[in-house]
C-alpha cells in the first residue's frame, strides 16, 4: 500500500475572495489504496475550506480514478478552468502514465488504453457505482431521498415541515432513515453542532409522522424493553403482551435479539399458556397464542438460516484473504465484511488451527487478525482510543503525560465515556481495571478543572 501523493493548488474562496493554498489529489488508484474509493464516492476528497470564512467545497481538479480489479480507468478534465483543451489533456495523459508506469508489466492490461473520460464529476462517481452493481433507478432513488432531506431540512416551520413527510411518507422508508443517521455522524464528526441538533430533531419528527419511522420507533422500544439479563419467563411474558397488543414489529424485533432465550422450555412455557386459556374458556386469546407460536418458529427458523449463511460467508471470506496475496488491502477495499460474525469465525478458525498444529495457518490467520483489530482501532473515535492508552500506561506518571498530551479531548463526552466503560468492567468481574480507569478520571477531571 502505498502513501497517495498529494499536490498544493492555490484555490480563492467564492465567498469572501480570500486566497489560499489546499492539498489536492490528482490520482486515485484503489489498487494501490483501496480507502481512497469510499473518500472519494462520499465527497470527502479533495475538499477545500477556507481559512478566513469556513466556507467548504469539492474542487474542480483533473483526476484519473483507477481500479484494477474492475478494470476502470477513468479521468476527469472539469471545464471551465482557464486552461486550453490541449493542456487539459496533457495534464490528463501524464497522470493516465503515471498509474501505468507505476503497474507491474504483467497487469498492463487493454483497458488501460482506452481510459473513458468526464467533464463532470458526478458523471464519474455514477460510473464507479454502476461497476458495483448500482443501477441508474437505484442512483436516482437515492438522489431523490437527498431532495427530500434537503427540503425537510428548508421547511420554515415544523408544520410545513409535516406537511412534506406526510406527502412523500412512501419515500422515508428504511434507506431515508439510514441517510439521515449518516448525515448526523457526519456534522457530528465535522464538529457542526447546530447542524446535527436539527437533524436530530427532524428524525424525531419522522419516527412519529412516518410509517417506516413508527415501525422503527417500535422496534427500538422492543429492544429497550428488553433490557440487561432478561429471563424466559420475563421475554416470554413480553413477547405474549406484544402479541395481544397486534404489535409485530416488536414481537419480531424481541424474538430476533432474543433468540438464544427461545429454547425448548420457552416452547413449553408457550404452550402451557395455549392450554390455561383454553381451559378458562378464551378462545380468542387462545388462538392468537396458537398464531404467535407459529410465528416464533417462523422468525427463529429464518434467524437460524440466516446465522447459517452469514457464518459460510464469513467463513469464504476468510479463505479467500488466506488465499490472498495482499490481505490487508482486499480488507480494505471491503471494510464492511467486518463484524461480529467475521470476528467470531475468525478467532474460532486459528484457535482451531492452534490447536490441531497447523502452524502455517495459524500465522496467517493471527496476520489477518492483527490487521483486522488495527482496521477497528483506526476507525474508533479519538476518544476511545485514547482510553485505550491510557489503561496500558503507568498511573500517574504515564497517564498524566498522555492526558497532557491529549488534552483538547478532555471534557464531558471523555468523561462520561470513561465511567461507562469503568461501570462495564466492574460488572463484568474486572473490578481491577474499573478501579483503575476510575483513577484515571478523576485525575482526567481535575486536570479538565485546571
Amino acid at each position: 500500500m502505498n502513501t497517495p501523493a498529494y499536490q498544493t493548488a492555490p484555490v480563492t474562496c467564492p465567498e469572501c475572495n480570500t486566497p489560499f493554498a489546499t492539498p489536492v489529489l490528482t490520482i486515485i488508484d484503489v489498487g494501490q489504496n483501496p480507502e481512497l474509493k469510499a473518500l472519494f464516492l462520499s465527497g470527502q476528497i479533495n475538499v477545500a475550506v477556507c481559512p478566513q470564512c469556513g466556507n467548504a467545497g469539492m474542487l474542480s481538479a483533473p483526476l484519473v480514478y483507477h481500479d484494477p480489479e474492475k478494470e476502470l480507468l477513468f479521468t476527469f478534465a472539469p471545464a471551465g478552468l482557464g486552461s486550453s483543451d490541449m493542456e487539459q489533456q496533457r495534464i490528463i495523459g501524464d497522470l493516465s502514465n503515471r498509474v501505468i508506469s507505476a503497474l507491474p508489466a504483467e497487469q498492463r492490461k487493454g483497458y488501460l488504453l482506452q481510459p473513458r473520460s468526464f467533464i463532470q464529476l458526478e458523471g464519474m462517481l455514477d460510473a464507479i457505482l454502476q461497476a458495483d452493481g448500482v443501477t441508474p433507478e437505484m442512483l436516482a432513488a437515492q438522489r431523490a431521498k437527498a431532495e427530500l432531506l434537503e427540503r425537510l431540512m428548508r421547511a420554515t416551520s415544523p408544520d410545513a415541515r409535516q406537511v412534506v413527510a406526510r406527502e412523500n411518507n412512501a419515500q422515508i422508508d428504511y434507506e431515508f432513515f439510514q441517510l439521515l443517521s449518516l448525515n448526523i455522524e457526519l456534522a457530528e464528526r465535522e464538529g457542526q453542532a447546530d447542524a446535527a441538533r436539527e437533524l436530530l430533531e427532524l428524525r424525531l419528527q419522522l419516527l412519529e409522522w412516518s410509517t417506516a419511522g413508527q415501525e422503527i420507533a417500535d422496534r427500538d422500544e422492543a429492544i429497550r424493553s428488553l433490557g440487561e439479563g432478561i429471563t424466559r419467563e420475563e421475554l416470554l411474558e413480553k413477547v405474549i403482551e406484544a402479541a395481544l397488543a397486534g404489535e409485530q414489529a416488536k414481537v419480531e424485533t424481541m424474538v430476533t435479539i432474543a433468540r438464544q432465550g427461545i429454547d425448548y422450555v420457552f416452547y413449553q412455557q408457550l404452550t402451557g399458556r395455549i392450554e390455561t386459556a383454553e381451559a378458562s374458556g378464551d378462545a380468542d386469546q387462545a388462538r392468537k397464542l396458537e398464531a404467535l407460536r407459529e410465528t416464533i418458529l417462523d422468525l427463529t427458523a429464518q434467524v437460524d438460516a440466516e446465522f447459517e449463511r452469514a457464518s459460510q460467508r464469513a467463513d469464504q471470506q476468510i479463505q479467500e484473504l488466506l488465499n490472498s496475496n495482499d490481505p490487508e488491502a482486499a480488507l480494505r477495499s471491503d471494510p464492511s465484511q467486518i463484524n461480529e460474525l467475521f470476528l467470531g469465525v475468525l478467532t474460532a478458525r486459528l484457535q482451531a488451527a492452534e490447536q490441531s498444529g497447523q502452524t502455517e495457518q495459524a500465522e496467517k490467520l493471527g496476520r489477518i487478525n492483527e490487521i483486522v483489530i488495527h482496521m477497528i482501532q483506526e476507525n474508533q473515535p479519538p476518544e476511545v482510543k485514547l482510553i485505550s492508552q491510557l489503561l496500558t500506561a503507568e498511573y500517574p506518571d504515564g497517564t498524566g503525560a498522555l492526558l497532557e498530551q491529549y488534552q483538547e479531548l478532555i471534557g464531558a463526552p471523555l468523561l462520561e465515556l470513561m465511567e461507562l466503560l469503568g461501570k462495564d468492567l466492574e460488572e463484568g468481574d474486572r473490578e481491577e481495571l474499573g478501579y483503575r480507569l476510575a483513577q484515571v478520571r478523576d485525575q482526567a477531571a481535575a486536570m479538565g478543572q485546571g
